[in-house]
């Protein structure tokens, strides 16, 4: 797995957390994260697959641990 920062949303880009990407598409990541992050939300995204900030959409998630969730990111075009 690959490690990935993001900000949980545009306005508050200064937030950085990290994840850990489970599995991407060119259309966007599968991302293993310690907070929970709402459904529609907006984050940005930075990691060696996406070397430049890309901003995806919050499509799902589901709890997988104690304070550890899998988020479906889709990448905004």
């Amino acid at each position: 797995m690959q490690m990935a920062r993001y900000a949980p949303s545009p306005q508050t880009s200064d937030t950085v957390l990290r994840g850990m990407i489970k599995d991407w598409s060119g259309s966007g990541i599968c991302l293993i994260a310690l907070q929970p992050l709402d459904e529609g939300q907006e984050v940005i995204v930075n990691s060696i697959i996406a070397p430049s900030s890309k901003k995806a959409t919050v499509r799902w998630q589901q709890t997988i641990g104690k304070d550890t969730y899998k988020v479906g990111l889709e990448f905004r075009r």
